[in-house]
C-alpha cells in the first residue's frame, strides 16, 4: 500500500484523516461534550432513555449509541482529555413517582399471615380493619408483587379499575387488586 506523508508533521503514514496523520488529526480535534442526566435520588445515570449504575456504563453506551456515528473508528482511539463529561441533575420518573406518593395501584390483602407476608417482602402498609393496604407508585410492580405472593401461597384474586382521568386524550385507570390469602403452597 501506499504510503502518505501528513502535510503538517511530514510522517509517513497509511491513512490520512482529513488530510491529517492521526495524532495531528486527533491533536487538533475539539473537545467532545458528552450530555449524561443524574437522577438526584436515586444516583442512577441517564443517556437517551436508558438507565445505568455507573457513569462508566452510561459513558461506553454514549460512545457506542452516538459518537461511533460521528467519528467511527476513531471513537477507540480517542483520548480521554478530548472528552468531557457534562452531569445535569434531574428526578427521574420512577422517584419522581415515590416522592409525589402518586398512586397507581392498591393491593388489599386479605385473610391469613398478612402480617407475616408484610414483614416477609418488606413493604409498608396501612393497617385496616380487614387485613393490611399496600399503596404502589406503578402498576407494574404491584402485580410484580402479586406474581411473587402467588408463586408462595394459595390466592383468590379480584381486581377492579377505577377511572381517575385522562392523560394525552387516553383514560387512566387506578387498580385495585384485593389478595385474599387461602393458606401457603406445598
Amino acid at each position: 500500500m501506499n504510503k502518505m506523508i501528513c502535510p503538517r508533521c511530514g510522517m509517513n503514514v497509511d491513512k490520512l484523516y482529513e488530510n491529517l496523520c492521526l495524532s495531528c488529526y486527533l491533536e487538533r480535534l475539539e473537545v467532545q461534550e458528552i450530555f449524561v442526566r443524574k437522577c438526584k435520588i436515586c444516583g442512577k445515570y441517564f443517556v437517551s432513555k436508558k438507565s445505568f449504575e455507573s457513569i462508566n456504563e452510561a459513558l461506553e453506551f454514549y460512545k457506542k449509541k452516538f459518537l461511533s456515528k460521528k467519528w467511527g473508528e476513531l471513537i477507540a482511539v480517542l483520548p480521554p482529555e478530548k472528552i468531557k463529561i457534562i452531569e445535569k441533575e434531574f428526578v427521574c420518573k420512577k422517584c419522581e413517582k415515590k416522592v409525589t406518593k402518586k398512586v397507581e395501584a392498591i393491593v388489599q390483602l386479605r385473610g391469613e399471615d398478612v402480617e407475616e407476608i408484610v414483614k416477609e417482602f418488606e413493604v409498608l402498609g396501612t393497617n385496616v380493619k380487614e387485613g393490611i393496604d399496600l399503596n404502589f407508585s406503578s402498576k407494574k410492580d404491584a402485580y410484580e408483587f402479586v406474581n411473587k405472593l402467588r408463586k408462595k401461597y394459595k390466592l383468590l384474586i379480584k381486581i377492579s379499575k377505577k377511572l381517575v382521568g385522562m392523560k394525552g386524550g387516553k383514560r387512566v385507570y387506578k387498580d385495585t387488586i384485593v389478595v385474599r390469602i387461602d393458606g401457603k403452597r406445598k
